[in-house]
C-alpha cells in the first residue's frame, strides 16, 4: 500500500466525502466502498482528465462539485466528490437518477449516500483539492491562484467590499453613482451573469467602505454578513429557491466566522458572490434539458457579447447544426437563434439600466451589424425604443419568447 492510499483512507475518516484513487490509469480504491450499482463521479473523469491540468474540477446540472489531482510522474490519480455545500432536495435526487440513468430500484440507496454525507463550501472543497495537490507533489499550492477563482487586484478586492459604502454617502458625494454601483452588481447577481460579475469586479473602482467595526477581522466579517444577505435575496428573485438560498446563505456566514485573516474573508466574500450567481444561473435552466441543449444554453449564455451563430454553437457542442436545431425547437419549443437574439436584448437591457454607455457602444459591445438594427430589433421585442426603456427600465422587464427563461 503507497503513502497516498494510506492517506486517503485516513482523509476520508476525517471528511466522509467519496474518493476514488488510481494508480496508472487502475483503479485501487473507493471510498465509502458501499457496492451500490452506480457512480456519480466516475463517469466525469475522461473529462476532467482531458483538462490536462494538476488540478481540475467540474460542476454538475445540480450543483456538485467532482474534483481530480493527478501526477502524471507517479502514474497517481484521485477523485473526489460528489461534494454539495446544499443537501440534495428529493427532486434534486431525481434528476440526478435521470442524469446517471440510476434505476428507481436504486432511488433509497442513493439517497441515503447523499443523506450521510457532510456539505462543504466551494472555499472547502477547493482547498480540499490542494490538500490532495500537497499528498501527491509533496508540495504546496496557492489553490486561489491555480484555479483562478479569485482576482487578487486592489480594485475587485475594494470592489468586494462595497456593501458597506452606504455608510460613507455623505463624505464621498456618490449617491447616485453608489446606488448605481450596488444595483448593477446585485443585477448580475438576480439575472445568474457570472461573466458580467467578473467583469464587473475586475474593472470596479475603488471604494472606502463605512465603520462597522472596531477592528479590522470583525469589520470584514461583518461585511461579509451584509453581502451574504443581499445576495440571499437577489437569488431568490432570481429564482434560487427559498431554502436552498438560506442554506447557503447560513453556510457561508458560519465559515465566515471561523476564518481569522481579512484576506481569506475577502476572498470567500468574492466566490460567495459568484457562487450564488451561478446557482441562480442554474436554476433558471430546464431542469429536463437533455446534455446537449445544457450545453447550447450554456455557451450562448456565456457568448452574448460575440456574433454567435446556430452553427458555432453546434461545433461547441460536437452535433450538427440541423440536428441540434431541431432538438432545441422540439424541447424548448422555440428556435436556437430566438433564445440568442433573447439574451443578446436581456444584456442590452441591463447595460441600458445600470451603465451610461451610448447606444452605438451596447450595439457594438453585442455585435449588431449596425445602432439602427440593434434599435430595431429591441423595440419589435420589447415594445419600445432603448432610449425610452432606459428612462423608464421597471416598466418593461421581460417579453417573450422565451418565457421559461425571464
Amino acid at each position: 500500500m503507497d503513502s497516498v492510499h494510506s492517506f486517503c483512507q485516513t482523509l476520508y475518516n476525517c471528511i466522509y466525502l467519496p474518493i476514488h484513487y488510481y494508480k496508472n490509469g487502475q483503479l485501487q480504491l473507493v471510498l465509502p466502498d458501499t457496492g451500490f450499482p452506480f457512480d456519480v463521479a466516475a463517469p466525469h473523469l475522461p473529462e476532467l482528465l482531458s483538462k490536462n491540468r494538476a488540478i481540475a474540477y467540474f460542476l454538475t446540472k445540480e450543483f456538485h462539485y467532482i474534483g481530480l489531482v493527478r501526477n502524471d510522474k507517479t502514474g497517481q490519480t484521485v477523485l473526489i466528490g460528489p461534494v454539495f455545500s446544499i443537501p440534495p432536495s428529493p427532486s434534486s435526487i431525481r434528476n440526478i437518477m435521470k442524469e446517471y440513468s440510476i434505476s428507481p430500484e436504486h432511488k433509497e440507496q442513493l439517497t441515503e449516500l447523499y443523506q450521510f454525507m457532510p456539505s462543504y463550501s466551494f472555499h472547502q472543497f477547493s482547498h480540499l483539492l490542494a490538500l490532495f495537490y500537497q499528498a501527491l507533489f509533496d508540495d504546496v499550492i496557492d489553490i486561489d491562484a491555480y484555479l483562478n477563482v479569485y482576482t487578487d487586484t486592489g480594485s475587485a478586492l475594494e470592489a468586494s467590499l462595497h456593501s458597506a459604502k452606504s455608510y460613507d454617502a455623505k463624505e464621498m458625494e456618490l449617491f447616485h453613482n453608489t446606488y448605481h454601483y450596488e444595483q448593477q452588481y446585485l443585477n448580475y447577481i438576480r439575472n445568474g451573469n457570472v461573466d458580467g460579475l467578473k467583469d464587473f469586479f475586475s474593472n470596479a473602482f475603488s471604494l472606502k467602505t463605512g465603520n462597522l467595526a472596531d477592528n479590522p477581522l470583525r469589520q470584514a466579517k461583518n461585511i461579509l454578513i451584509v453581502s451574504v444577505t443581499l445576495a440571499t435575496r437577489c437569488a431568490i428573485e432570481g429564482g434560487l429557491d427559498i431554502e436552498s438560498a438560506y442554506q447557503l446563505s447560513d453556510i457561508y456566514i458560519q465559515e465566515g466566522e471561523k476564518l481569522q485573516s481579512t484576506e481569506a474573508l475577502y476572498r470567500m466574500q468574492y466566490n460567495m458572490l459568484l457562487d450564488f450567481t451561478r446557482r441562480v444561473a442554474q436554476a433558471r435552466l430546464p431542469r429536463d434539458a437533455t446534455s446537449d441543449i445544457y450545453k447550447c444554453i450554456q455557451y450562448i449564455k456565456q457568448h452574448t457579447n460575440q456574433a454567435v451563430s446556430t452553427s458555432e454553437v453546434a461545433a461547441y457542442v460536437g452535433k450538427s447544426r440541423s440536428y441540434l436545431s431541431h432538438c432545441f425547437k422540439k424541447e424548448l419549443g422555440f428556435e436556437m437563434r430566438e433564445f440568442i437574439m433573447h439574451c443578446k436584448l436581456e444584456e442590452a437591457k441591463s447595460l441600458l439600466t445600470y451603465t451610461d454607455k451610448s447606444l452605438s457602444e451596447i450595439s457594438s459591445y453585442l455585435c449588431f451589424s449596425s445602432q439602427a438594427y440593434f434599435q430595431n430589433v429591441f423595440k419589435k421585442n420589447v415594445g419600445i425604443t432603448p432610449n425610452e426603456y432606459r428612462r423608464q427600465p421597471n416598466a418593461h422587464k421581460n417579453y417573450p419568447p422565451p418565457s421559461q427563461f425571464q
